[in-house]
């Protein structure tokens, strides 16, 4: 079978990123031959020539541009010793014979370490990672990921996995409909659960795909070769990739991790700021230690109680640095669904709350005033009177959290678009003792209250209270003078490799709401 005359290479693979050639990818006359639908066999003989890499101590597969047609009910099994490399001329893809319906998957058994999976489009198709512990690192690296089930990369158990240049897509017909999904139930780009010592990075999550000539400018080459391919796929093998691609209800789920970095990743919800979809958080954070978040793009990921860019749920030692948030938020919830009542030693620092929705995108009473909030502290646990109660209190009633500690947030950006009032902080029901709240979050664009004694100093809302029967000129809530500021210096909370970061260029490619409000400048001073 001319698709999978594969070259076995006895070389261990070296990650060698090069700018695709313009050429291989014209639509010539072989190329839809080439891609033309195969026989159901092309899965055996990919297992085949796996097994025979692993019989003969072959560390890589290298596959030739073509198509692989998976049996949805038997994955692909990546035998130790054995890593997979896609073409770099034409793609290589793997999917499925009906992908509404059917979801293939690569299999890497606990026993294989140091493997890596390479410049394959995976359609339909996902990565399983079974529990291992080894000391050998392992990559998946320039993929292309066209829905994914649950999650086009599930770990559990692991260490040292490095996901780095791969782009995940997800259209509206494998949209997330579990609008509080579980492990089981999730709709996400990667899972990880109790995962330890792994990095997420140089990735893009959710894609418009009337974008990528604006988008390419401000990503690697690894990335810029991956949204070549995806043009070579919709226009010279017309595969069905709809326009609209930021269908995840997540980017990133972790559970029980600990030792995670997420960075420099474009995590791009689009939609949900002109419509509605079932949507979680774009990365959502449960019961992990150490989760490091910096120089990261977010846009379009919902507000309120079911969204936001990061919500850290249950967790200890989170750090959020030098990222741009276009209308979502930072948020710290105490929930008994992880293994501890806990939030401690959050650290948000140096990032950019650019709002562009205006009031008419209000959850309705009594969540009204969240979409106010960029950053969110609430104990659910507590509100809900030790989970007697549902739904929560959300009035100044409710008590105080005796479940958090730690909670930094300083130095951080707010700015609005023209007519929006900006957003605030929330410390919630939060132990004032436990807020570490610097005065150097400001604003950038028109204050909140430009009567106040320092306009330029981002209001705390406590407790969910507001000043009665009084608004801001644009409809907006004002939240009660509190004075929980710290004059501490708090850039000792910051680890010293977090400091002095920027935030990436990726906000130069967007412009958001039906291309009507373009992202503001992260660098602009701060209102005296």
């Amino acid at each position: 079978m001319r698709l999978l005359t594969s070259v076995l290479s006895g070389v261990a693979l070296v990650f060698l990123v090069t700018a695709i050639d313009q050429d291989s990818l014209a639509c010539t006359s072989d190329t839809l031959q080439l891609y033309s639908p195969v026989n159901a066999d092309t899965a055996i003989t990919l297992q085949k020539l796996i097994d025979d890499a692993a019989t003969q101590n072959v560390s890589t597969v290298i596959l030739p541009p073509g198509q692989v047609v998976l049996d949805d009910h038997t994955p692909i099994v990546l035998r130790p010793g054995v890593s997979l490399k896609g073409s770099q001329d034409r793609p290589t893809i793997f999917t499925v014979k009906d992908g509404n319906s059917q979801l293939g998957s690569i299999l890497v058994p606990h026993d294989n370490v140091g493997w890596s999976i390479t410049n394959i489009v995976f359609e339909n198709v996902n990565i399983l990672i079974e529990p291992h512990s080894n000391e050998y690192d392992s990559f998946i690296f320039g993929n292309i990921f066209i829905n994914g089930g649950r999650g086009s990369v599930i770990a559990d158990r692991g260490e040292q996995l490095y996901i780095d240049g791969n782009i995940f897509l997800r259209d509206e017909a494998h949209a997330g409909t579990v609008m509080i999904p579980s492990y089981d139930t999730t709709n996400t780009g990667i899972l990880f659960q109790t995962q330890k010592r792994s990095v997420i990075s140089n990735n893009i999550f959710g894609m418009d795909m009337r974008k990528i000539a604006d988008v390419k400018p401000y990503v690697t080459s690894e990335l810029q070769r991956n949204l070549e391919v995806i043009e070579f796929l919709r226009s010279c093998l017309n595969k069905p990739i709809a326009d609209e691609q930021g269908y995840l209800a997540s980017g990133v789920q972790l559970y029980m991790t600990n030792g995670i970095t997420i960075r420099e990743n474009i995590m791009n919800g689009t939609f949900p700021d002109v419509k509605a979809v079932a949507q979680d958080h774009a990365i959502s954070i449960v019961g992990s230690n150490q989760t490091y978040i910096y120089q990261n793009f977010f846009a379009g990921w919902q507000l309120a109680d079911f969204g936001g860019a990061a919500r850290f749920t249950s967790a200890v030692d989170g750090y959020f640095v030098s990222n741009y948030l276009a209308n979502t938020a930072v948020m710290m919830y105490v929930a008994n669904h992880a293994d501890f009542m806990q939030v401690s030693n959050i650290v948000v620092h140096d990032n950019f709350f650019y709002r562009f929705l205006d009031h008419s995108f209000d959850p309705p009473a009594p969540l009204d005033g969240w979409l106010y909030e960029a950053v969110t502290f609430f104990d659910f646990w507590t509100a809900r009177y030790n989970n007697t109660i549902r739904p929560p209190i959300w009035n100044s009633s409710v008590p105080i959290s005796p479940w958090a500690s730690q909670i930094t947030v300083e130095h951080n950006k707010f700015g609005a678009a023209p007519g929006i009032d900006p957003n605030v902080i929330s410390l919630g029901n939060l132990n004032p003792k436990e807020a570490f709240i610097s005065k150097s979050n400001c604003y950038v664009t028109e204050p909140l209250l430009p009567a106040s004694e320092t306009p330029g100093v981002v209001p705390l809302l406590w407790r969910q209270q507001f000043v009665e029967n009084v608004v801001t000129p644009y409809g907006g809530k004002i939240p009660m003078k509190v004075d929980f500021y710290t004059d501490e210096d708090l850039i000792e909370r910051v680890p010293v490799h977090l400091r002095d970061l920027t935030i990436p260029p990726f906000w130069q490619a967007f412009q958001l709401r039906n291309d009507s409000v373009p992202m503001h400048d992260p660098h602009t001073p701060c209102i005296q």
